[in-house]
């Protein structure tokens, strides 16, 4: 039977399991069994075409798209709209352009466009933000990008839950015994029926820009990815067919009739399915040196799993991420111009045609967005860097864009033809395609990472001719011969890619501003609480980030209270308005606090890591709070604050950002360096400056950052938006500021508001500068 979710049982569904009670934190935290037998008694959701709905429009084989009558080599990298300020947009996707690609590719994140809990599955009035992806679909449009969307309903992209709203992570199903990795992205049925809510919503903003609506011959959205990396996810392959199934019925139903793609889901490879036959698997891959191995082994996998659809790339290593206590992106080994140009044509002499970069502009996890331990920089040392500016690995894709642009059409049919080559250099191989005119493409490569490659190279084709030619690859290098059709002496050829032109740079530009009118005030304990019944999670009262919390802790005098938190979450504790010293267990889950003889009540701020964003150990159901609290008054009831008597901690932090007055009173004037001493004096901190910048140069382009040292942890704020997280052991101290953000020019002045939690001293600043990234500076 079909089922239509707008149909008067969907309704019925809803009234079971939702009216008696608006949250999703039902009698004993699980939602009506009533609802989940309505959910099963529905069936299967229909799915009438056995096929492509448009493949006049578009199909595939397997060599490639073909595109309104054209076979397409996709050139395309990752540029996440909910990572940039919208009025850059514009900038970053003429940066896009400007490098030749012909696609784009975003994730569009459920929590993100949904961070409260609906009434019900038919209860669109919390989803937000749905217009900032209608617009940037648009735009892409409009600069002539093709688009692949990722609409999860698991991204991963080291971004807060995995992208699953925190109130579903919460919620607890009796539909099915839960699995070691939990309810979420199985086929349970409430777990489907909240997947079909999010895929209601979205699935019409992305149907709308599909080629398929448009003119032919006009951009528009090309592919659309269900589920993401699932063979991360241990369920067994008959839970992951129900849900794969799931998710293609949810999108035909919302109008999407473009290809499907996953990645990393062996389950859709050679599937005889009618369904999971609509759907082709791409591979992910982050290599750093390591290219020819991981490349050689997966690629030709994929080739033999999957026989009749083109071979893709979905995330075709850009950089790597940054996480608390670790390196930076563009301090990491392996993420140079040299391998993202030895990795891309790896994959092309493999034949591939869909090549997408991960990221190809990084961006920025602004306020509390990222996921558990990961920086609030997402530069990912991208070829687009997180400000916007660019470097030689821009250059590189650039190059090999211009590349595609001249021969893709070549390329996306060439064959592989057999060859024995013999080098100079046993690290240095030869692979040729040959396109359908005759055209040859001698792919030469080297792994050797650490010194230049220069000698001879001799080409046998099987049965057919022979070549040879000088070659010259610098370390880790990797080129193309082309040699036109009918042209036999390779002297005559054209190496590829070729360079791009050097970036033009301004001189004589700014120098680094120093805040002034430091002043430091100490968070004031909570006014107002917030009671917690017996087993009552935390996100029942809409705490759905990571964000301080304060929480009033009553016991017996001299008594030792034992907190349990989520690992690496750090508490801090007082009592009689006095720092008490802390007991951690060496798992980093249990602290515990003893209260002076004089004292019955103990105050605790927690300050949490971030949701995890998986593929692994993303909570199976319960709470981002305090897991268990012993040694406690059980009489009275544990109680929580969002904040201190200030108000809650993000709306102080954008207010004094602001340049609000009268928020706090006591505000003091400090110095860098200064502290009250070595025992931490007080649960949260919080600092307010000021800074002016110079009005800037007419054609002149600069980024600005801010360079923060401190002791804390804690978050910062800049003329009323919270910018991000600052972690004391790094390794993040330069915060991009998005320049839409910033006052310019003399008097116009700019105020920072940070707040710091101590760790094992009392908190400090110990330097605040803002600082030009003049090494990125352009011409525009």
């Amino acid at each position: 039977m079909k089922l239509s979710m707008d149909s008067k049982d969907c309704c019925l569904l809803t009234n079971l399991s939702f009216t008696m009670n608006r949250r999703v934190f039902l009698k004993n935290g699980s939602l009506a069994l009533a609802g989940v037998a309505a959910f099963r008694s529905f069936g299967a959701y229909g799915f009438d075409n056995g096929g492509l709905p448009h493949s006049e429009r578009i199909r595939y084989d397997a060599m490639c798209l073909t595109i309104d009558e054209k076979d397409t080599f996709i050139y395309s990298g990752a540029f996440h709209y909910f990572r940039c300020p919208k009025e850059l947009w514009r900038d970053r996707f003429q940066k896009i352009k400007e490098a030749h690609f012909n696609t784009v590719e975003t994730y569009t994140p459920w929590n993100w466009h949904e961070r409260l809990m609906p009434d019900s599955p038919r209860d669109f009035s919390k989803i937000e933000k749905l217009k900032d992806l209608d617009e940037w679909l648009t735009m892409a449009e409009e600069f002539g990008f093709n688009v692949i969307v990722r609409p999860g309903p698991y991204i991963c992209a080291e971004w807060d839950n995995g992208g699953f709203p925190l109130w579903l992570s919460a919620l607890k199903t009796p539909a099915k015994p839960l699995h070691p990795d939990g309810w979420m992205r199985s086929d349970d049925p409430i777990f489907l029926m909240w997947t079909k809510h999010w895929f209601d919503a979205v699935c019409p903003i992305i149907a709308k820009h599909q080629i398929t609506r448009k003119a032919p011959g006009k951009p528009g959205v090309i592919l659309f990815q269900l589920e993401n990396e699932y063979d991360s996810a241990s369920f067994a392959d008959d839970i992951k067919i129900g849900q794969l199934k799931a998710l293609a019925r949810f999108a035909r139903a919302g109008g999407i009739d473009v290809p499907f793609i996953t990645c990393w889901t062996k389950q859709v490879r050679g599937s005889k399915d009618p369904i999971l036959q609509q759907i082709f698997d791409s591979c992910n891959f982050y290599p750093r040196w390591n290219v020819t191995k991981e490349l050689g082994k997966e690629i030709p996998k994929l080739r033999r799993e999957q026989p009749n659809a083109p071979l893709s790339t979905t995330e075709l290593q850009g950089g790597w991420l940054s996480v608390v206590g670790g390196k930076l992106s563009d301090q990491q080994e392996g993420l140079t111009a040299t391998q993202i140009q030895n990795i891309t044509l790896c994959a092309w002499q493999m034949g591939e045609t869909i090549t997408n970069y991960y990221m190809l502009f990084g961006g920025t996890n602004f306020d509390d967005w990222g996921g558990y331990n990961i920086t609030t920089t997402y530069d990912y040392a991208a070829p687009i860097r997180e400000h916007g500016g660019v470097d030689a690995r821009y250059q590189s894709v650039k190059a090999l864009g211009e590349m595609i642009r001249e021969h893709g059409e070549k390329l996306v049919r060439a064959r592989l033809v057999e060859v024995n080559s013999k080098t100079t250099h046993d690290d240095v191989t030869v692979a040729e395609r040959q396109a359908s005119d005759g055209s040859r493409y001698f792919f030469v490569r080297t792994d050797n990472h650490s010194g230049r490659s220069t000698g001879l190279a001799e080409v046998k084709e099987q049965g057919g001719a022979e070549f040879s030619f000088e070659y010259d690859l610098e370390a880790f290098g990797s080129l193309v011969l082309y040699l036109p059709a009918g042209e036999t002496d390779t002297r005559k050829g054209e190496w590829l890619p070729k360079p791009a032109p050097a970036v033009k740079r301004p001189t004589d530009l700014s120098s680094s501003v120093q805040v002034k009118n430091l002043e430091r005030l100490t968070d004031p304990v909570p006014s107002a609480w917030t009671s917690l019944k017996p087993n009552e999670l935390i996100e029942a009262h809409a705490v759905l980030d990571s964000h301080f919390i304060y929480y009033r802790i009553r016991g017996n005098a001299g008594a030792t209270i034992d907190i349990e938190v989520q690992p690496k979450d750090e508490i801090s504790g007082s009592a009689g308005a006095k720092m008490l010293p802390v007991t951690v267990s060496p798992d980093h889950k249990h602290f515990s606090f003893t209260l002076p003889p004089d004292a019955n009540e103990l105050i605790v701020i927690h300050d949490k890591h971030g949701h995890r964003n998986g593929p692994k150990g993303m909570e199976t159901g319960g709470t981002y709070g305090l897991l268990s609290v012993k040694g406690a008054n059980d009489s009275v009831p544990l109680q929580f604050a969002q904040g201190g008597s200030l108000g809650k901690e993000r709306t102080v932090g954008e207010a004094i950002s602001r340049g609000a007055t009268g928020i706090g009173h006591g505000w003091k004037p400090a110095t860098f360096k200064q502290s009250l001493g070595s025992v931490p004096q007080s649960l949260l901190t919080w600092y307010r400056m000021q800074f002016e910048l110079p009005t800037p140069k007419p054609g002149v382009w600069v980024p600005w950052h801010l360079h923060l040292e401190a002791m804390g942890n804690g978050f910062i704020y800049i003329n009323g938006q919270c910018l991000g997280r600052y972690w004391q052991v790094g390794p993040q101290h330069d915060f991009y500021i998005p320049e839409t953000w910033l006052n310019y020019g003399v008097g116009k002045v700019n105020t920072i508001a940070l707040n710091l939690r101590p760790l094992d001293k009392d908190v400090c600043i110990q330097d605040v500068q803002i600082v030009p990234d003049n090494a990125f500076a352009e011409f525009r």
